[in-house]
């Protein structure tokens, strides 16, 4: 159980970087997407890496129990840190995070602050980036029931607000 912990806050992680880079790119820039889906890649790759040294490890017999809710799961010390790390890694870009729980959804509210940022920011741009990344977002639904106790139907949902708060686009994942 602790490593499937370890291995969602690990997936989580990659998922908030990878959100924010597919968020800072545009259609005037291949290259970045390109970037941004490596980086995707590389830290999926870290993870697993991550999680087999990990299961190597496991010898202390040491059996973490499941949350109660999704809500304890995303006010939990571990993950508010590992949030943390993340949402400040935005800092610089023009693009802020809200990580929160809503029933049995996760969701991302990532909010484009920097004007420049969000005149280069359409529903179609964004929807693109999104779809390129349903299945990491997918994965994330699927994890959740494996770290909390009572989730019946996981969703992940991600939003793109503008300076105004106002949302641009969003979309919802659950598990296959």
């Amino acid at each position: 159980m602790k490593n499937l912990l370890r291995k969602a806050l690990l997936l989580l992680c990659a998922l908030i970087l990878a959100a924010s880079m597919t968020a800072c790119g545009s259609d005037k820039s291949e290259d970045t997407k390109d970037k941004t889906e490596d980086t995707a890649k590389d830290e999926t790759e870290e993870a697993d890496e991550t999680d087999e040294t990990e299961a190597d490890d496991s010898s202390d017999g040491g059996v973490t129990e499941k949350f109660d809710t999704l809500d304890d799961f995303v006010k939990s010390d571990i993950m508010q840190e590992q949030l943390e790390t993340q949402i400040a890694a935005l800092e610089g870009t023009g693009i802020s995070a809200d990580v929160y729980a809503d029933g049995d959804t996760l969701v991302y509210d990532f909010t484009i602050e920097d004007e420049a940022v969000a005149s280069v920011m359409d529903k179609a741009t964004l929807d693109s980036s999104l779809q390129s990344q349903a299945s990491t977002f997918e994965g994330v639904a699927a994890m959740l029931p494996a770290a909390i106790e009572n989730i019946d139907n996981p969703a992940v949902v991600v939003r793109y607000l503008d300076p105004a708060g106002a949302e641009i686009t969003s979309m919802e994942f659950t598990a296959n």
